[in-house]
Formats: C-alpha cells, sequence, structure tokens
C-alpha cells in the first residue's frame, strides 16, 4: 500500500486536495470518502481506514473539503475561518460531484481502469448527507455522458435532512440581523461561525440538497450503518435512510457512538471495536454486495 496526495485543480475556484491510500497490484475499484461536519481528512482514524480498504485491494481517496477551514498547509488545523464561515452545502455537493466525474474521466493516479472499475461514495455525518446528494447527481451526470455511473452508497451515521439542522425561526431572525451565527468548536475551543448567505443558499437551492429526492432516485447499492448510541445525530435518520433507498441495507452499530468510537486524535495501533465492525460490514458489503449479516 502507498499514499500518496490528490489535487484537482479548478482555474476559478480553490483547488481541492486530497490524499489517496492505493494497494498493490490491481485494484477492485475506487472509494472516495467525505468527512463531516468541523472534520477533516486525517481527523481520528480515517486514515487507518484508508489504509486497511487499501491492503484489501481498495483505492481509497480522502478528500479535504476547500472551506472547511483548514489549509493546504495546515490539512488538520482550523485555520481559515473566514472560510469555514462561507462554506455551504451546496459548494460541498459540487466539489464531491467534480472529483467523482474526474475519476469516471481520468481514472486513479494514472491507472485508467479505475474508469470503468466499481465506484463507490462513502460518507460520514454531515458529509453522509453529500454523499447521498453526490452519487446521485453524479450518477445520473455521468449516465447521460454513456459512463458507468456510482455503484454504491455508503453512509456513517448520517444526516438525512440539512433542513432540520438549521435553527428555528427566533435564532433566524438574530443570525439574519446580525449576519452571523456563532458555533464553538469543543475539541479546539475555537469560536467560528456561519455567514447568513449560509441559510439563503439552501433555501435558494433546497431541492437540488434534499437529500430524501436524492436518495429515492439513486438506483445503486445502498449501506446506511448507525449506532444506536448516537447523541449527535438520531438514529431516525439512519431509518429515514433506509426507507427511501431502491436497493438499501441498515446495519445498526450496538452501543456504537456518532463516531464508533474514534476520537481525535486517534493514537493506539488498531481501530475501535465499533469502527472496526464498521469497516468489516463496509468491506463485506462492497466486495459481496450485501451487509454481513
Amino acid at each position: 500500500m502507498r499514499s500518496v496526495p490528490f489535487l484537482l485543480e479548478r482555474p476559478n475556484d480553490r483547488s481541492i486536495h486530497g490524499c489517496w491510500h492505493l494497494p498493490q497490484g490491481q485494484a477492485k475499484g475506487t472509494i472516495l470518502f467525505l468527512h463531516g461536519y468541523k472534520g477533516y481528512m486525517d481527523w481520528g482514524c480515517w486514515n487507518m481506514v484508508s489504509a486497511q480498504c487499501a491492503a484489501v485491494g481498495w483505492r481509497f481517496l480522502r478528500l479535504n473539503f476547500t472551506h472547511n477551514g483548514t489549509s493546504p498547509l495546515h490539512p488538520s488545523e482550523f485555520v481559515d475561518l473566514e472560510a469555514f464561515a462561507a462554506n455551504t452545502y451546496r459548494r460541498e455537493l459540487e466539489e464531491a460531484v467534480l472529483v467523482l466525474q474526474a475519476l469516471r474521466t481520468e481514472g486513479a493516479q494514472g491507472d485508467e481502469t479505475a474508469r470503468e472499475q466499481p465506484l463507490a461514495v462513502i460518507g460520514h455525518s454531515r458529509g453522509g448527507g453529500i454523499a447521498c446528494l453526490a452519487a446521485h447527481e453524479a450518477d445520473l451526470s455521468l449516465k447521460t455522458q454513456d459512463k458507468r455511473g456510482i455503484d454504491a452508497l455508503i453512509t456513517w451515521a448520517a444526516v438525512s435532512d440539512f433542513a432540520a439542522r438549521f435553527p428555528d425561526e427566533a435564532e433566524r431572525k438574530t443570525w439574519r440581523e446580525t449576519g452571523r451565527r456563532e458555533v464553538i468548536n469543543h475539541r479546539t475551543r475555537q469560536r467560528l461561525w456561519h455567514n447568513w448567505d449560509f441559510y439563503m443558499d439552501f433555501t435558494a437551492h433546497a431541492q437540488r440538497l434534499n437529500i430524501q429526492r436524492a436518495v429515492k432516485h439513486y438506483p445503486g447499492r445502498m449501506l446506511i450503518a448507525h449506532g444506536d448510541d448516537d447523541t449527535a445525530v438520531s438514529l431516525d435518520h439512519a431509518k429515514s435512510l433506509a426507507s427511501w433507498a431502491q436497493q438499501g441495507a441498515l446495519v445498526i452499530g450496538q452501543e456504537a457512538g456518532h463516531t464508533f468510537g474514534a476520537t481525535e486524535p486517534w493514537t493506539d495501533p488498531i481501530l475501535p471495536p465499533a469502527m472496526e465492525a464498521l469497516m468489516q460490514t463496509t468491506l463485506h458489503f462492497l466486495e459481496e454486495g450485501r451487509a454481513v449479516e
């Protein structure tokens, strides 16, 4: 297994940075991983997850969304708070779709076989919601170009409704009047904020950002994994996703929280038990077409 940087340059916007974990020999296919809110591609044990997938033959690509608050020089630190404030769901969706399209058009690290091999997208938490939207949108776009679409969609503790994540009307009124809504990153003790444009952009593109609509129209296989002890995103989100999926499999981790036992930083040489169980289920789903029973 080898690790190499990923870069997708865009002429009129920030370049998209990421990290490849590539297997030795012929790959089985490609996995794109999307991190969650206040997260980044190197959070916790995501690097170990990447390595484990590559060790069994999958190309694994982790991304940093361009406006997640980190920077290319500081990919694991929140140093660009203005970018964090200007981020939107639509921006993350468009970046994920661009990368999926590039993987189908250009292959992976010079390996053109990736264009016709299985392509899956995994998203955690907010990234799971983005993965749902991106899988549907990229699949539809690629197939209209007579290209192979997105073979599998996998969500880990995913959000099923972005509209419900916004504050109530009273808080939105204050947000609109002040132009910004403060949030605290409890891990780093930083005061972050969202510009009012975050909400306005969502309302202007609500149909495109409707996760229910995307999942109902996505024709591929879908694995929905969620912990029964998730206090950040309730299990109801997973049940909703499973009810909408055309080919869905719901797996509920017993005594598993929002991050399946992982923390930042993760210094243990092995994955936490809940994450290891999640990985085995995910890999079985990718290779056998179903979840571990």
